[in-house]
Order: structure tokens, then C-alpha cells, then sequence
């Protein structure tokens, strides 16, 4: 990902969907009032991050809408204490913090509640139809220009969307972050893939693995066969050909250590044709 700082960006980042918190997503859209998460088991997802970030995970995604904004203030536990400089946070805006006027108060809520100065990224977190996501750009355009954010990312949007929101911002568009896993491709087609490349835009992939659906596959666990690895590191492997950063939640040491391990697993030229097909 060539972001604007140099930073070097390990290329499986530390998803934290749902971290200590799970919210029903629906009532986020009220900013959360009277919404009380489902707090899980935060000591073991606190330590599952830092040991993410001790193998050298060091790109952290969190998002306003996580846990009704609880999961961020879990994040910064688990942030705490690790060298800043090392670490690339990014974060996202929800739908009610698009408007004009409102960017920058959330913002501050984030680095709060991450316990940081800086967001190295900031994304729109969907070009939702009933919010004014265009607002936000400008917004965003003004606290990178100040430090406070070095990046600006989008979610969830199409081609069109990507070109509409690169003729609103005066700074390089650095990602794109989009379901995409070896068994859904629907949203990133082709077309999709080549306009990321030719715009120097990173496609950062959520939901990555679908771990359950991978494991029930035939030919995914036949070529995990071949190579003695498992699905899913096949699942990550083919993301990662795709030049796609995927972004895991794992909140088990083994599966950490797991994920980490497609880095070395390399597939053949027969076999990404036939993941492509899925």
C-alpha cells in the first residue's frame, strides 16, 4: 500500500469486527442511544491484537461503527504502550458523522478513545444513500492537510462511486475496502480490480476467510491438500495474489500464527484459475 507517509504496511492487517462488542448494526444509525453491546471476552482480544502486532501485524482496522464505538476504546488497550511510529491505525466514519461540521468531532472521539495523536488512515465507511458522504471528503481533506489524519480510504464503493469521490478530493484515494473473499467476488470484478491497479489503490479485503464456508469446500481443501496447509491459508494466499490486503479477526493465538503462515504459501498458475472460478 503506498501510503503518504512511507510507512511499510505488513500485508495482513488485524480486523476488529465485533471485538469485545457486538452490536446489531441497525441501531448505529441513531449514534447508538440506549444501545448497550454484548461486551465478550476483551482481556483475550486485548492480547490477541498485541500478539498480532509482536508478530509484526502492525496495520490495525477499527471503525466508528464497532460495537456502537465501544471497540475502539478496546483497541486502545490493546494499543497501549506499543511504539505509535510502528503501528498503522485506520479507523472509519459512519453515516452520522458525514455531515458538514461533523468529521472532525468524531475524529477527536477516535484518537481518544484509540489513544493516539494521528489516524493513518481515515475511511468514508459506505457511499450511503440516505447520508451525505460527499461532505465528509472535504473534511477529511483538511485534517490531513493539518496531521491529524495522513490517508484517505473509502469502503464499500463501486467504480463510479471511487471516480466520484476522487473528483471531490484534492489527496490521492489510498484504499478501498470491500467484501471480497475466494468464495464472493461480486462486488470486485475485473473491471473493479484493473481501476484499483491503474489508480494506485489498495483493495483491503473484509471478511477474508469465511472461515466455515472455506473449510466445506472440495477443491479448497483439496489444494490446501497439496501444499499441507489448510483452507484457510488457501483462502488468504489467493487474496493476497490478487495483490488484495485482507484483513482477518482472529482472537486465537493459532489461528494468528495460521493466517500468517499463507505469506509463504505459493500457489500454482492451474490453481488460482480454479479459485478464480469459485
Amino acid at each position: 500500500m503506498k501510503t503518504k507517509s512511507g510507512k511499510a504496511v505488513f500485508p495482513i492487517g488485524v480486523g476488529t469486527w465485533n471485538v469485545s462488542s457486538i452490536i446489531n448494526p441497525a441501531n448505529s444509525a441513531s449514534k447508538y442511544k440506549g444501545v448497550e453491546p454484548v461486551h465478550g471476552n476483551e482481556e483475550q482480544e486485548i492480547e490477541a491484537i498485541r500478539y498480532s502486532i509482536s508478530k509484526g501485524q502492525n496495520h490495525i482496522d477499527c471503525a466508528e461503527l464497532y460495537g456502537g464505538f465501544y471497540t475502539d476504546e478496546v483497541v486502545g488497550r490493546a494499543l497501549a504502550g506499543q511504539n505509535r511510529e510502528d503501528l498503522y491505525i485506520a479507523d472509519k466514519l459512519w453515516k452520522s458523522s458525514l455531515a458538514k461540521g461533523n468529521v472532525r468531532p468524531t475524529v477527536e472521539v477516535m484518537l481518544k478513545k484509540l489513544g493516539t495523536e494521528y489516524l493513518d488512515m481515515l475511511y468514508i465507511h459506505a457511499p450511503f444513500d440516505d447520508a451525505p458522504w460527499e461532505e465528509a471528503i472535504p473534511q477529511i481533506d483538511a485534517l490531513i492537510d493539518e496531521g491529524i489524519v495522513r490517508d484517505f480510504g473509502i469502503s464499500n464503493f463501486n467504480v463510479k462511486q471511487m471516480k466520484r469521490a476522487m473528483s471531490l478530493t484534492k489527496l490521492p484515494v489510498i484504499a478501498n475496502q470491500m467484501n471480497y473473499n475466494v468464495l464472493y467476488k461480486d462486488e470486485v470484478n475485473q473491471a473493479f480490480l484493473d481501476f484499483c491497479k491503474e489508480n494506485n489503490i489498495q483493495l483491503v479485503a473484509y471478511q477474508p476467510i469465511k472461515r466455515q464456508e472455506v473449510l466445506d469446500n472440495e477443491i479448497i481443501q483439496r489444494i490446501a491438500k497439496v501444499h499441507n496447509s489448510t483452507p484457510a491459508q488457501v483462502a488468504i494466499a489467493w487474496l493476497l495474489n490478487q495483490n488484495a490486503l485482507p484483513i482477518p479477526k482472529s482472537t486465537q493465538k493459532s489461528h494468528i500464527d495460521e493466517n500468517l503462515q499463507a505469506i509463504y504459501l505459493e500457489l500454482t498458475p492451474k490453481e488460482i484459475v480454479e479459485l478464480d472460478s469459485l
